[in-house]
C-alpha cells in the first residue's frame, strides 16, 4: 500500500506508510533518473542533481552517472536508501546511494577534462546546469535489455560508454569516435595516491582501489592527474579511428580487464523487458441530475507484473485509438481501445525510470515526456513497442535538490514550440523558499527542434499545469502561498511576454522592472485549493461549450470549471463556474479526443479531495441534456450580465431574491496566503497586519444588494443591477433559476473584476 501524502503543494503533510513500501517492490528498470544524495550519512551532500542510477544486477550493484557533468559518480555494492517526496513523502531528504564502501567514486568535477586539461567546474552557475557546449553534451541513453549505454559528445567526439559487473569486478566500457583533441577521462578519486605501472595498463591506490585497462589502441593509458596524485584518469590521444576501451575496477584485489565491448552494436534496440500486454475494462457513466455530461471510468492495470504504482500525471493521444500516459514514478504506458465502447482496453509499459514525469506530448507520432531534468524524446528503434533510446531533446532547465520544484505539463503551440511550467523551491511545510536560481517559478518555451530554451514568465510558486490557446495564449494554475493570496488562473499573450506572475523571490533578472501581471481571476479555497492544467475547446468539437472556450482543472477540488472571460479594452478578467461532473480523482491533465470527448487524468500525491489514488476518465457531452451553466458574463458600471444557453423562466429571473452577491479582497505579500477582507468597510490595520503575520482566519465578506434583475437577449441573459458596482478581487454571484422548460439552474460564479464596461 502506498504512503499517502496529504499536505499539498501549499504545504505537504506526511503520512507514513502503514505496510510494506511499494517502492521497494516496484521494478524501475535498468536505469532510473533522479536527484541523489551521496549517502544516508551524507544526506546534505548531493551526488547528482540529474543522475541516472544504473542497476548492475538485481539491485546488488549500482553505478551513478551525472548527466550534467558527464561523470560517473560512484560504482558500489547495493542500491539506495529511500527518502524523497514521491517515495516516502519526506520534504527535505533525498534518495541516497547505499555506498558506504564504493568500488570507485569521484569528487564533483567534470567527467572529462576541457580543452585546457582542467576538470574544474566552469559552468556559468557553478554547481548547476550543463557543461559549456564546447566542452561536452549529454545526448541520451540506449537500453539493450538490461544494459544501458550512455551517449555523449566530448570536445566534439562521439562517446558511448557503459558500466557492468563481470563476476565481482566492475567494468567501464567506452567506444570513442574520431577525436580532434586528446581526451582525459576522470576515473576515480581516492584518499591515497595512485600508482601506475610503467606501461600505463594497471593502477592501484594506497587506499585500495585497483584498475586494469584493455584498449584497442595501445596509446590509451592510465595516469595520475598532474595536480592531484590521488586522482586516477585515463588519457586518450587524438586520432581518426574509433577506439574500444575497458577499465576494470576492484577493491583490494587486482582485476583483469576483459575485451572491450562493441557498444554501437547495442544501440539498435534489444529484446523488450516489458513483454506482457495487460487488459482492463472501461465503465460507461450516465449524467448526474442537472448535468449535460457523463463520466466514463477507464480502469487501470494496478495489478501488473512489475508492481508499478500507477500515479499518472501526463498524457496525450498517439492516435484516435491509443493514449500515452506518464507517471510520477517515471513510467510511460500506452492504452488502446478508444475506437470501441471501451469494454476492453490494452495496456503496454513502454518505458520506465524517468524523472518524475508530469507532462507528455505527442508530436508527429513521436512521444515527448517532461521530467524534472529534461524533455525526453522516446524512440522505439526496432519496432517492438518498447523504448530503446531516451534522447535528451532539451535539458537546459537548471534544477536544485529542493523537493518542491516540480516541472508541470507539456504543451505545444501552432508553430510547434513546447511549453512547461516549473514551481519554486518551497521549504518543507510550505513557508518560504530555499535557494532560488534562474529557472525557479517560470514558464519555459522551447523551440520545435529543442535547441532554444527561453523563459517567458517568472514569479510562479506552484502552478500545477498550463494551457496554450489557439492564438498562443498562455494560462497556468497557481497555488496559495507566499506572495500568492489565493489560487488563481494566470493568463497572458505572446506579445505581453515576459511577464511577472507575483512570487517576488522568483522574479528573476528578466522581470526585475516588470509590474505584477494580475491573474484572470482569483479562486477561493473551496473552489480551487491546488490548481491543475487548462484546456481549450478545439474547432469542430461538440462538447456543449463553444470553440475556443477555456476549461480550468482543479487538482485540489477534483473539479472542472468553465472559464468566463470578460475582456475590457486590453484588460483580461473574468471568473469560473463549475462544470457539473463528478470525478474519481484529481483533475490534473485534460485533452480532447477526436470524437469530441474530454479525457481527464489525475492522481493523489499532495493536497486534494480525490477519492482514488489515480483515475483516467472520459467526459462525454450528452446532447439530450441541456447545458444549465452560464456561457458568459460581463461587468458593467451598473452590475453584471449573466448569459445562458437556455431561455430563463421570467418570474424567477426578475426576482432579486433569486440571487446572492458577495465581494471581498485579499492582501498580497510575503505571508502564506491571505485572509478575506472587506472592501466596503476596509480595516487598514488588519490589512497591514496581514503583511506581517498569516491572516487566513480573517473572513469578512461584503453582502451586496441586487437592486433589480431583467431579462435580455430573448430571455437567455439576465442583467443584475448591483448597488455600488465596482472592481473587486473576488466577486461571488449565486443564482437559483429555472429554464423556461422547468429545468433547475442553481450555481455560483467566482470572478475577479478589474475594469467595468
Amino acid at each position: 500500500m502506498m504512503s499517502k501524502i496529504t499536505g499539498g503543494l501549499i504545504g505537504l503533510v506526511l503520512a507514513l506508510p502503514v505496510s510494506a513500501a511499494w517502492y521497494d517492490e516496484m521494478q524501475f528498470g535498468p536505469a532510473w533518473s533522479n536527484t541523489f544524495a551521496e549517502g544516508e550519512k551524507k544526506q546534505q551532500t548531493t551526488a547528482a542533481l540529474k543522475g541516472i542510477l544504473i542497476d548492475l544486477g538485481d539491485r546488488k550493484y549500482s553505478a551513478l552517472y551525472d548527466t550534467e557533468t558527464q561523470r560517473w559518480v560512484a560504482g558500489y555494492q547495493g542500491f539506495v536508501k529511500w527518502a524523497g517526496t514521491p517515495w516516502t513523502g519526506a520534504h527535505g531528504p533525498l534518495v541516497s546511494l547505499a555506498s558506504e564502501n564504493p568500488i570507485f567514486r569521484t569528487e564533483p568535477a567534470a567527467g572529462y577534462a576541457d580543452a585546457s586539461g582542467s576538470f574544474d567546474d566552469k559552468r556559468p552557475l557553478k554547481g548547476f546546469g550543463n557543461l559549456p557546449a564546447e566542452h561536452g553534451r549529454y545526448v541520451g541513453y540506449y537500453k539493450h535489455g538490461a544494459q544501458v549505454i550512455i551517449e555523449s559528445e566530448v570536445l566534439g567526439a562521439k562517446v558511448l560508454e557503459t558500466a557492468r559487473m563481470n563476476d565481482s569486478v566492475l567494468e567501464r566500457h567506452w567506444e570513442i569516435g574520431p577525436r580532434a583533441k586528446d581526451l582525459i577521462v576522470l576515473l576515480a578519486d581516492e584518499s591515497g595516491d595512485a600508482e601506475i605501472t610503467d606501461d600505463g595498463k594497471s593502477a592501484k591506490s594506497a587506499s585500495g582501489l585497483h584498475a586494469s585497462l584493455n584498449s584497442s589502441d595501445k596509446a590509451v593509458t592510465l595516469a595520475a592527474a598532474v595536480d592531484r596524485k590521488n586522482r586516477l584518469v585515463m588519457r586518450v590521444p587524438a586520432g581518426k579511428s574509433t577506439l574500444k576501451i575497458n577499465v576494470a575496477f576492484a577493491r583490494d584485489k587486482a582485476p583483469t580487464a576483459s575485451e572491450p565491448l562493441t557498444l554501437s552494436d547495442l544501440t539498435k534496440g534489444g529484446a523488450p523487458q516489458y513483454k506482457e500486454e495487460l487488459t482492463s475494462s472501461g465503465t460507461m457513466g450516465n449524467p448526474t441530475e442537472g448535468s449535460s455530461w457523463a463520466v466514463d471510468q477507464i480502469n487501470l492495470p494496478a495489478q501488473n507484473p512489475w508492481k508499478s504504482n500507477l500515479r499518472f500525471g501526463g498524457f496525450d493521444f498517439l492516435d484516435e485509438n491509443t493514449a500515452v500516459l506518464s507517471s510520477w514514478n517515471g513510467d510511460v504506458w500506452t492504452v488502446s481501445g478508444f475506437k470501441t465502447d471501451i469494454t476492453k482496453l490494452n495496456w503496454r509499459r513502454i518505458a520506465s525510470g524517468l524523472f518524475e514525469t508530469l507532462g507528455l506530448k505527442v508530436v508527429e507520432k513521436k512521444i515527448y515526456v517532461l521530467g524534472r531534468d529534461q524533455i525526453t524524446r522516446l524512440h522505439d528503434l526496432n519496432g517492438d513497442g518498447e523504448t530503446d533510446f531516451f534522447e535528451a531533446f532539451n535539458r537546459d532547465v537548471i534544477i536544485t535538490r529542493n523537493f518542491h520544484e516540480f516541472a508541470f505539463d507539456l504543451q505545444t503551440d501552432a508553430a510547434g514550440n513546447f511549453y512547461f511550467c516549473k514551481a519554486s523551491p518551497v521549504r518543507g511545510g510550505g513557508r518560504g523558499f530555499d535557494q532560488i536560481i534562474p529557472h525557479h517559478g517560470i514558464v519555459a518555451k522551447i523551440s520545435p527542434d529543442g535547441k532554444k530554451f527561453e523563459v517567458i514568465a517568472t514569479g510562479l510558486r506552484a502552478p500545477g499545469g498550463l494551457g496554450v490557446g489557439p492564438n498562443g495564449e498562455i494560462t497556468t494554475g497557481e497555488n496559495e502561498g507566499s506572495w500568492q493570496p489565493r489560487c488563481k488562473i494566470n493568463y497572458f499573450t505572446p506579445s505581453q511576454a515576459p511577464v511577472f506572475l507575483g512570487t517576488e523571490p522568483s522574479r528573476h533578472e528578466l522581470c526585475k522592472d516588470k509590474p505584477f501581471h494580475e491573474p484572470l481571476c482569483y479562486l477561493p479555497m473551496n473552489v480551487d485549493n491546488s490548481g491543475g492544467s487548462q484546456v481549450w475547446v478545439p474547432p469542430g468539437v461538440d462538447f456543449g461549450l463553444k470553440t475556443g472556450e477555456l476549461i480550468h482543472l482543479s487538482y485540489g477540488q477534483s473539479s472542472l470549471y468553465r472559464v468566463l472571460p470578460s475582456k475590457v479594452g486590453d484588460t483580461m478578467q473574468g471568473g469560473v463556474v463549475k462544470i457539473p461532473v463528478k470525478l474519481q480523482s484529481s483533475a490534473m491533465r485534460a485533452r480532447f479526443h477526436a470524437d469530441g470527448s474530454l479525457f481527464v487524468l489525475g492522481f493523489r500525491g499532495w493536497q486534494t479531495n480525490a477519492p482514488k489514488e489515480c483515475a483516467f476518465q472520459r467526459v462525454r457531452y450528452v446532447k439530450e441534456e441541456p447545458v444549465l451553466i452560464p456561457t458568459a458574463q460581463k461587468f458593467t458600471s451598473t452590475g453584471v450580465v449573466l448569459t445562458f444557453d437556455q431561455k430563463i423562466d421570467e418570474e424567477l429571473a426578475t426576482d432579486v431574491s433569486s440571487y446572492s452577491v458577495e465581494r471581498w479582497k485579499y492582501v498580497r505579500g510575503p505571508q502564506y496566503g491571505s485572509g478575506e477582507f472587506s472592501m466596503d468597510a476596509p480595516d487598514a490595520a488588519a490589512e497591514e497586519s496581514a503583511l506581517k503575520a498569516e491572516s487566513q482566519k480573517v473572513s469578512k465578506h461584503d453582502a451586496v444588494t441586487v437592486l433589480s434583475a431583467k431579462l435580455l437577449d430573448g430571455g437567455k441573459s439576465v442583467a443584475l443591477e448591483i448597488k455600488d458596482m465596482k472592481p473587486a478581487m473576488q466577486l461571488k454571484i449565486g443564482y437559483d433559476l429555472e429554464t423556461s422548460d422547468g429545468a433547475v439552474m442553481i450555481g455560483e460564479t467566482f470572478s475577479t473584476v478589474k475594469s467595468l464596461e
